[in-house]
């Protein structure tokens, strides 16, 4: 008998696949096949409530629908308290000529517990992941912050999707599901790590900038916006699913724990900022009591969480939540109401962040569509929020600046005619002061008879310059110069001549080398140092050179010498790169030995030597 068409066939096997799912009374399979973008599964699954926890995949697949499994009308699956698990069960069919893959996408980072089974047509389990956010980061299928499952459906075939939603004591989460191609999924992905990347950042950003901001003038408002704008930005991280991803995936108890204590701190700070912010100590201090006493209250209720308990916890940090914010918000407009420009301010900034908590929590709870507005209410409102107080913490601090310089104005003017005379003392003494100081400067960095740098400074900036010629490859030029038979002067004419001397070849070395980068010094005695900006040996020497002839041309009478008038000796060192020179010391005793060549060699003479780095 001949063999059908592959079309036929691929057509009878879809048919096959769909009164497979007819026969077991689920809702319409999805065609996922042709399926590009995202769709979302609130009201394409059919829900079963487990009230003992004890219905396992095996009792779900022998007996079917005696179980009672019902279609859901939630477009946003939302089980709120119960100690119930619940299944879910989700039919799929492809009707393509090739094998797809689809991923299935719980859209919720703290869910505790998620077993996922994937089913084929003879009812064998073919794939299966056990994850949720009290198991190890690593047991999801895909690293996201969300649970994300790849279910492939071969050409013509249909599976079904099982889900059993379990939670650590009775508190589930509004539970997002989509179904989407890889592709949707990472355009998915990428959007939302750029919103995020933004959002954080941003938060980041306004974090350094005031916290830069105190330590610059020390105002205590600034501190506690700083701690206010962390304890929520670290709230907002562990909520969505980031830092579980990034700071601790094999810490589960650790990352449901920070949760509920996140919130504590931050209804701590967001008191504490408020209350100076606007100031409700001194203006409206019963308020102020009341709102420490919900805030701790919130901090209170999350310590359970620290033992495990985290529905009554949630029940009674919800409501205290409640209040807090609505207590914010009638101080706020009372404040605004009497004039005060930082609580309207801060009414502005507080309703635009509610405006943002309702609108996301309105879009959970399936009364309003999903959108990027809705998706992203919460952000958009927290940083319009926190850039708000900003400014107006900047508001507030220049109007403290501008009530202090009114009254150092009004001050001034009582004591005009004290203070300055008053300042003219202390203007006096004040450039007397910058007169010795300057004095007191040069001294310690010249040396007073010659004026030439000192010693200290040979090494600091002989130091600095091998470091920057080691970094441009560039040579560097040193040169020690030594009165010849100095002693010996000394001996015949007397130390006052002896520091004359000094002081004129001091004076020449100044007038000959005059180049920005030139650098002279006196190392002590009738020793000198020259540090010069030339680019080769040869124009070293060159320079030396002249100045030994003017030198010897000054005619200074020396009977002691055998030339009859003060001479000096030169050691001209050129380092090639600076590598095989270690420090100023070793630079300083390399010049000296080959000055001492020239001493050795009949004096008033000139001698280099030549570097080259290693290979």
């Amino acid at each position: 008998m001949p063999s059908l068409p592959v079309t036929v066939l691929g057509l009878a096997r879809w048919l096959l696949a769909l009164l497979c799912l007819v026969s077991l009374n689920v809702q319409a399979a999805i065609e996922v096949g042709t399926l590009t973008g995202e769709l979302n599964l609130g009201q394409h699954v059919q829900l079963l409530e487990d009230p003992n926890r004890e219905l396992d995949i095996e009792q779900l697949l022998n007996r079917g629908d005696a179980l009672g499994w019902q279609a859901s009308q939630q477009e946003t699956l939302n089980f709120s308290f119960s100690h119930s698990a619940w299944w879910l069960r989700l039919g799929v069919v492809n009707g393509s000529s090739a094998e797809v893959r689809r991923l299935l996408e719980l859209a919720m980072p703290l869910h505790d517990y998620l077993d996922a089974y994937v089913v084929d047509e003879q009812g064998e389990v073919v794939s299966q992941w056990q994850t949720g956010n009290r198991r190890d980061f690593d047991s999801r299928p895909v690293a996201h912050r969300t649970f994300v499952l790849p279910v492939s459906i071969p050409a013509g075939e249909s599976r079904q999707v099982f889900l059993r939603l379990d939670t650590h004591d009775g508190l589930y989460d509004a539970t997002p599901l989509y179904l989407m191609s890889d592709a949707s999924f990472l355009a998915k992905a990428q959007r939302e790590l750029m919103a995020f990347s933004l959002y954080f950042g941003a938060l980041l950003a306004l974090l350094i900038y005031n916290l830069l901001l105190y330590l610059a003038t020390r105002e205590r408002s600034l501190l506690l916006y700083v701690a206010y704008l962390g304890s929520f930005f670290i709230l907002m991280f562990t909520a969505r699913g980031f830092a579980y991803q990034y700071w601790w995936p094999t810490l589960p108890t650790f990352n449901n724990q920070m949760v509920p204590i996140n919130i504590g701190i931050f209804a701590v700070m967001l008191a504490v900022f408020s209350n100076s912010f606007l100031s409700l100590g001194r203006h409206t201090p019963r308020s102020a009591r009341m709102l420490f006493a919900v805030a701790g209250l919130c901090l209170l209720s999350s310590l359970p969480a620290l033992l495990g308990h985290y529905a009554p916890v949630f029940r009674l940090m919800i409501p205290a939540a409640i209040v807090l914010s609505c207590l914010l918000l009638g101080v706020a407009v009372l404040r605004s109401l009497r004039g005060d420009t930082l609580a309207r301010i801060y009414l502005v900034a507080w309703g635009v962040l509610l405006v943002g908590v309702a609108l996301y929590f309105l879009r959970v709870a399936g009364i309003l569509p999903y959108n990027i507005v809705t998706e992203y209410a919460v952000q958009v409102g927290s940083g319009i929020e926190f850039l708000l107080l900003s400014l107006g913490l900047a508001w507030k601090i220049n109007q403290f600046k501008n009530e202090k310089l009114a009254a150092e104005r009004a001050t001034l003017e009582l004591q005009r005619s004290l203070n300055e005379r008053l300042e003219d003392q202390v203007q006096q003494r004040t450039r007397e002061l910058e007169r010795v100081n300057r004095q007191l400067t040069a001294l310690a960095r010249t040396d007073p008879l010659t004026g030439l740098l000192n010693r200290r400074q040979f090494h600091e900036l002989v130091e600095e310059k091998l470091q920057e010629r080691r970094r441009s490859g560039q040579p560097l030029l040193f040169a020690m110069m030594d009165i010849d038979d100095f002693k010996a002067y000394n001996d015949l004419y007397g130390h006052q001549a002896g520091d004359e001397v000094l002081m004129r070849v001091a004076t020449l070395l100044q007038d000959h080398f005059r180049r920005a980068g030139d650098r002279l010094f006196r190392l002590g005695g009738e020793e000198f140092g020259l540090l010069l900006e030339v680019d080769s040996l040869q124009a070293g020497k060159q320079l030396l050179e002249r100045y030994r002839e003017a030198l010897q041309e000054l005619g200074i009478p020396h009977e002691a010498s055998r030339h009859g008038v003060i001479t000096a000796s030169f050691g001209l060192v050129a380092c090639q790169g600076c590598e095989a020179v270690r420090d100023a010391q070793a630079l300083y005793h390399l010049a000296d030995k080959v000055m001492y060549e020239a001493k050795a060699t009949d004096r008033n003479r000139v001698v280099t030597c030549s570097l080259l780095p290693e290979t």
